[in-house]
This record gives C-alpha cells, sequence and structure tokens, in this order.
C-alpha cells in the first residue's frame, strides 16, 4: 500500500533594519522625514506576498490526504471479502466430513482395551431396561474397541422411536465421557458410533 509522507514547514519573516546613517542620508535627499516617506504599515505590506505564496500548496495537501484514505479504504474491503472467502470456505470443508463414516473406519482399524471395553458393553446392554424402550427396541451388538464404541438398534415391529432413544442415551451417566457422538438410521436399524476424543483431535490423529 503506497503511503503519503506530509511535511510542515515553519517560516518565520523578519524585517532588516538598515543602519541609523542611511536613514539620515535617504531623509536629506528627499527633503521629508522617514515617518512621512514610509509609514510603519509598508513593512507589513511587504511581507503579505511571502505568506500568501504557502496558501496554494494547502488544497493539494488536502487532496493527497483524501486520495490516501480512499485507498485505505479500499484495501481494507479487500482484505475483509479475503477472509471472508477464507471462513467460508474453512466451514464449508469442516461441514463436509463424514464423521460416522470415520468412527465406522477408526473402530474397523482400533485394537481393543478390554478392561475399558467390556465395562462400557454391561453399561449399553443395560441401557434399554432403563430407558424402558426394550419392548419395541432391541440391542443388535454392543463392541468397544480402544476409544470407540459401536451400537446397533433394530426395531423389530412398529414405528421406532429412534428420538426418544437417541435422548435417552445421552442422559445416561455413563456417557459423560464421550465427547463424540454420531448416529445413523433408517426404519429399521440405528447404528450409533460413541468416541472418547472429540472430533478436532480425531481429524488430527487420523
Amino acid at each position: 500500500m503506497a503511503g503519503g509522507l506530509l511535511t510542515c514547514a515553519y517560516y518565520e519573516l523578519y524585517g532588516v533594519k538598515q543602519p541609523e546613517s542611511f536613514h539620515h542620508a535617504a531623509a536629506s535627499i528627499e527633503g521629508v522625514t522617514m515617518d512621512e516617506a514610509h509609514p510603519p504599515e509598508s513593512s507589513g505590506d511587504n511581507e503579505k506576498p511571502n505568506e500568501t505564496s504557502l496558501v496554494p500548496t494547502e488544497p493539494a495537501e488536502a487532496d493527497d490526504l483524501r486520495l490516501i484514505n480512499q485507498q485505505l479504504q479500499q484495501e481494507n474491503k479487500r482484505i475483509k471479502a479475503q477472509l471472508n472467502a477464507l471462513a467460508t470456505k474453512s466451514v464449508t470443508k469442516k461441514s463436509s466430513r463424514n464423521v460416522p463414516k470415520q468412527l465406522q473406519s477408526i473402530f474397523e482399524h482400533q485394537r481393543r482395551d478390554d478392561n475399558w471395553a467390556s465395562e462400557v458393553e454391561l453399561f449399553a446392554e443395560d441401557f434399554l431396561y432403563e430407558a424402558q424402550l426394550h419392548d419395541t427396541i432391541n440391542l443388535l451388538s454392543a463392541e468397544c474397541k480402544l476409544h470407540v464404541c459401536q451400537l446397533n438398534f433394530i426395531a423389530p415391529e412398529g414405528e421406532p422411536q429412534w428420538q426418544q432413544l437417541h435422548t435417552a442415551l445421552l442422559r445416561m451417566p455413563w456417557m459423560k465421557q464421550f465427547k463424540t457422538v454420531a448416529a445413523v438410521q433408517n426404519t429399521q436399524a440405528m447404528q450409533i458410533h460413541l468416541s472418547l476424543k472429540s472430533s478436532d483431535e480425531l481429524s488430527r490423529e487420523y
């Protein structure tokens, strides 16, 4: 961005005092006194041309400032537009991630932590009874690995209460340890993946 450097000059105008002998000589030649020949105001008139010579530069400096301001405003608009484009691109990229598919892939390739996995699997098997949904929904399988669990539910008959199941699951005390929950469903089945890691942590790790 081009910038302008404004300089300010300070001027002082001094009247030159003539020698006293010069004043006497001039008075004797003209036959008049100094006061009659040159009134005191005449010295002020001689300074005016020097003062007014600075005036024409002021509009030019004002025009330069206006031009610089316009250029800065245009540059700010351009930078804001670039930032908005980057933010939109970032949000679009983040929203395009398929978290359930990612967790499914992690689950398939992850080793098992027997102590942690067995405990969570027992909680999952008792979940439908605690939520009083065992009459309409069945737990087909519950399996955990290192930090990811996969739960598969089916609805043999009637209208499945998937929203009620999902809400009840999130209210279970043992669910507080999980940071990511992803669910996919259709009319007959619902699959839920749970992970101890957040989505950001998962993206950095895998």
